[in-house]
Parts: structure tokens; C-alpha cells; sequence
């Protein structure tokens, strides 16, 4: 049975990725009175993507190629080992615990820049220079949010957090937790490339991520694209499954259960994408100098939880 829960959570992610960011394209143009494309667009350009040749830059190495393979590989394991669907280790679960993750996230995304530095594209480089600056100071946040929940629950497993949120109404209501729930917002935020970070335009002024996949094309470019889309649908549904809305998420293996917060589930991803297209539709670009001032912000949060929570335990 878990190994079916396994392949359900996997195929879960994997067809709804896209149709995530689809929601959140649709969410962004309606809000600025605009028609829009459907929201179904990025199925079709994922399978238009994979009918078109692959044309590799001559001056890239076998590298260059390799690494979609590669980082798509990382997301669909970090799909099998996250609580996305269940509140309970499914069957690789107990293979890696929070930090196991959040260095896979960070390997895959390593990954990533070092193929745009292969392809010598300027603008690939330009996109991969944006996004080590500000990763060197949203790690260390993300390893602060990890440590603080792992000082709450004593332990870094997701699934464990999950239930001690769940249960114990002290922890959920407490400034620790509001604390940490902020912080991580505001990292989601930059993960996902949303306003006022990333603004995905072709203007190169706004652009970060989708720099770095511009001299992809064919299945190639399609697998960086549904990489991408995975992975924001698994730090979304870290976010809320785990830090900020952990409930009706099953802690007990019954399969009708599982199936209703499937539902469930997407519906809270699809108010997380309405709240990212308010956002986007509120605020203005940062220019790059002032991102670092957004990531104080979030690196306050996470201090401000680490210091209530040894000020309020005595030490």
C-alpha cells in the first residue's frame, strides 16, 4: 500500500505541477484585466517543447545536456519523501529528513547554474550570478527555519512536525511558530520566483530564473520547465502542509482519506496561487540591490522565533 501511495503521491505532483502555474498565470492576468492564456497553457508548451529538436550551444560540454535529466530526477525523489498527500512516511520517507532535503533543493539548483555557466551565454551567466547572490543569504535562512523546527519537534522529519503541529494546539498558536510560517514566506517567495523578486518578462532587468534555461530547447527545456513547476508545487506544499496549515492532512493510512485531501490539498495550493497573484499584482519590481533589503526582512522573522523561543523557555 505505500508503495501505491508512493507512485500516486509522484503522479500527483507530476500532472498538477503544471496546472498550478497555469491557475497562477490565469489568477495574475484576470487581476490585471487582461483574457489570458488557458490555464491548461503549460501542458501544451511542455509537450510542444518535447516535439521540437534539442539544439545544444557549440561551445557547451556533454555537461550541459546531462543536468535536466539530472535536476528533474532530484525533484520526482523529493516528491517521494516529502508530506504532500499524507501526514505519515510513506515508503522512501525515512530516507532523508529536512536537511537531507533542503540539499538536494540545493544541489539541483547548483546543478542548474553550473550548466548556464557551460553554455557561456551571457545572459545565462547573468541569470546564474542573480541567483547565487541572493541564494548565499536565503540558505542560511532556510537552515534557520530547519533548526528552529527541528528545536520545536526535537526531531528534522517533515512528517513528525507535521503531526506535532496537528495535535498540539500550544505550538501552532505560539510566536515561534507565526514567526518561522513568516520567514518561510518570505523565502517561498523567492524560490518561486514571485514578485517583487523575479519578474518573468524578456526584459533581462527583471529576469533570474528563466535566464538560465535560454539556450535550452526541446525536451530538454521541456524537462527544466517541469522541473521548475515541481518544484515550486513541493515547496508549496511544504509551506503549507508543514508550517503554516498542517491540518486534514491524514495521519493514518486509510486510502478514502488519502484520496479527499488530494482535493483538499489542491484547494489550499490554489488560495497559496490566488495570495501569489494579489502579490504580483500589488507590488512593483525590486531593483536587484533592494532584494537583499526583502531578505533582511526575512532573516528578522527567523531570528525573532529563534530568540522568542530561548527567551519564553528560559535558555
Amino acid at each position: 500500500m505505500l508503495v501505491f501511495l508512493s507512485i500516486l503521491q509522484l503522479l500527483y505532483v507530476i500532472a498538477l505541477s503544471p496546472l498550478a502555474i497555469g491557475i497562477l498565470n490565469f489568477f495574475d492576468e484576470r487581476l490585471s484585466s487582461r483574457g489570458g492564456p488557458s490555464i491548461f497553457q503549460e501542458y501544451y508548451n511542455i509537450f510542444k517543447y518535447f516535439k521540437k529538436q534539442s539544439i545544444y550551444p557549440s561551445t557547451a560540454s556533454d555537461f550541459f545536456s546531462y543536468v535536466p535529466y539530472i535536476t528533474f530526477a532530484m525533484y520526482l525523489f523529493l516528491t517521494l519523501v516529502l508530506p504532500i498527500i499524507t501526514a505519515f512516511p510513506l515508503t522512501f520517507g525515512p530516507v532523508v529528513d529536512f536537511v537531507g532535503g533542503g540539499l538536494v533543493f540545493g544541489a539541483a539548483s547548483t546543478l542548474i547554474k553550473l550548466a548556464s555557466l557551460d553554455s557561456k551565454n551571457n545572459y545565462s551567466i547573468l541569470g546564474a550570478s542573480r541567483a547565487s547572490s541572493i541564494g548565499i543569504f536565503t540558505e542560511p535562512i532556510i537552515l534557520l527555519i530547519f533548526i528552529m523546527f527541528g528545536v520545536i519537534s526535537g526531531t528534522n522529519n517533515p512528517y513528525v512536525i507535521n503531526n506535532i503541529l496537528q495535535t498540539s494546539t500550544s505550538w501552532f498558536f505560539s510566536l515561534v511558530h507565526l514567526f518561522i510560517a513568516i520567514a518561510f514566506f518570505f523565502v517561498l517567495i523567492i524560490e518561486t520566483g514571485q514578485l517583487p523578486i523575479e519578474s518573468h518578462t524578456p526584459n533581462e532587468l527583471g529576469s533570474i530564473d528563466s535566464l538560465m534555461s535560454q539556450e535550452y530547447s526541446g525536451r530538454e527545456l521541456a524537462l527544466v520547465k517541469w522541473g521548475s513547476y515541481a518544484k515550486s508545487f513541493i515547496l508549496m506544499n511544504v509551506f503549507l502542509n508543514v508550517y503554516t496549515f498542517p491540518f486534514f492532512v491524514p495521519m493514518k493510512l486509510n486510502l478514502l482519506s488519502v484520496f479527499i485531501y488530494m482535493f483538499i490539498n489542491f484547494f489550499k495550493i490554489t488560495v497559496l496561487l490566488a495570495v501569489f497573484a494579489i502579490i504580483n499584482n500589488i507590488v512593483s519590481k525590486y531593483r536587484l540591490f533592494k532584494i537583499f533589503d526583502y531578505i533582511a526582512i526575512a532573516f528578522s522573522f527567523a531570528l525573532m522565533a529563534m530568540l522568542v523561543f530561548y527567551i519564553v523557555n528560559g535558555g
